[in-house]
């Protein structure tokens, strides 16, 4: 309990971003956009009237030292790009402080969202990942249950409840621990290749790859352990906690030639339901790349299921084209399934799902409360928050 306690507080301490969005606007009577901002952090400060001291602290943090040091940084990475799309140096650092002293928007997200491209009075479109959880729990409508909680955040309820109601969550062989014995033999007759993720993960993070071409072969943070040494190595490598083994799943063929590497194409979609009202906000197809980076992502057309590939990742296949449109497989599948999982979770507004088209039909595996905004927003060139209003009244009110 103390542990958790001084972690926290070196947390605080040691934040490199305000708490919330701010801005003087914020003094004055508000609508639109703007209000919206000023909600969430209304609304964190009157459930928790301790953040003000955390608030007051991260601005003063940002505005004696991590604003600086964030615009230096970034300038250095970015400025050439915005030079070469015809924004001068003067404008870049006008831009910077506006958006950095005014709103608390980091040099980076200024980059990444290429706001100097955009009016600043069209900023507050934008919803950026630090002001995450506050800004989820600002429009949470109803108190979530701890039904939900546990369902969402506890992969081993979630699969259950889910499997119970005719959904189709990831099979889970066995739950172990770096403890006891690892049978895996037993696990690579029940698949040819296994998953082993942390209960608590999110995404890929401390997962670990096993197959047998010749002997066992573990893949973990892209470095490669094999036999029984190398089951030795990799457990002392890995995070004390419970682990799932699950088998590992593959995306449909048709994805297949749409990526280089053989690793599985994820979906990352976001829904909201509002008073029993199912919608769907926005979705992802992330697609791997084993080079330079780690994910390729394109913004997915929530109507007919399609995702446009652009020219650079065109002509890293080999295609001849300028951009290629692709089409999802079992798209109507995908969409039936994310509105059976999120009413099992009705009183919680907004949820991010992960999903994979297998060969035999899609597979959800996971919902998360606080889900990741900027990708959403970057990958579009284009604001959250009016998608968010056309989605929801829930947003729509807090215009006014």
């Amino acid at each position: 309990m103390l542990n958790k306690l001084l972690i926290r507080i070196k947390s605080i301490l040691l934040r490199r971003r305000p708490l919330f969005r701010y801005s003087w606007r914020y003094l004055l009577p508000c609508e639109g956009y703007i209000a919206v901002h000023r909600q969430v952090m209304l609304r964190s400060l009157k459930h928790r009237p301790w953040l003000i001291c955390v608030f007051a602290w991260s601005l003063l943090t940002w505005f004696l030292c991590w604003h600086w040091v964030v615009m230096y940084r970034a300038m250095r990475r970015f400025r050439q790009q915005a030079v070469d799309a015809g924004v001068p140096i003067w404008q870049q650092v006008t831009g910077l402080l506006a958006a950095g002293l005014g709103q608390g928007i980091s040099g980076f997200d200024y980059y990444h969202f290429k706001l100097y491209r955009v009016a600043p009075t069209h900023w507050w479109r934008y919803v950026f990942d630090f002001q995450l959880p506050h800004f989820h729990h600002a429009f949470q409508t109803h108190p979530i249950s701890q039904a939900s909680r546990s369902y969402l955040s506890c992969k081993g309820i979630f699969a259950e409840r889910l499997a119970a109601v005719g959904g189709h969550p990831v099979a889970t062989i066995a739950n172990v621990n770096l403890q006891e014995h690892w049978p895996i033999e037993d696990w690579l007759v029940m698949a040819p290749k296994i998953f082993i993720k942390p209960e608590g993960a999110s995404r890929s993070q401390g997962c670990v790859t096993i197959s047998k071409p010749e002997q066992w072969r573990f893949e973990y943070a892209e470095a490669i352990y094999e036999g029984a040494q190398g089951l030795e190595s990799l457990k002392y490598r890995l995070p004390m906690g419970e682990y799932l083994v699950q088998p590992l799943l593959e995306h449909h063929p048709t994805m297949a030639k749409w990526q280089l590497s053989d690793k599985t194409i994820t979906l990352r979609i976001v829904s909201a339901m509002d008073e029993g009202v199912f919608t769907l906000v926005a979705a992802n197809l992330e697609l791997n790349d084993d080079t330079h980076r780690r994910f390729k992502v394109f913004a997915v057309d929530l109507v007919n299921g399609t995702a446009v590939l652009d020219a650079e990742h065109c002509a890293v296949l080999g295609w001849e084209c300028h951009e290629a449109k692709v089409s999802l497989p079992h798209w109507t599948d995908v969409l039936a399934e994310i509105e059976l999982a999120h009413r099992l979770c009705a009183d919680v507004h907004t949820v991010g799902w992960d999903a994979v088209i297998t060969p035999n039909g899609v597979v959800l595996l996971e919902g998360n409360l606080n889900w990741g905004i900027n990708t959403l927003q970057i990958v579009r060139e284009a604001p959250l928050l009016p998608l968010l209003c056309q989605s929801s009244p829930v947003f729509l009110k807090s215009m006014s």
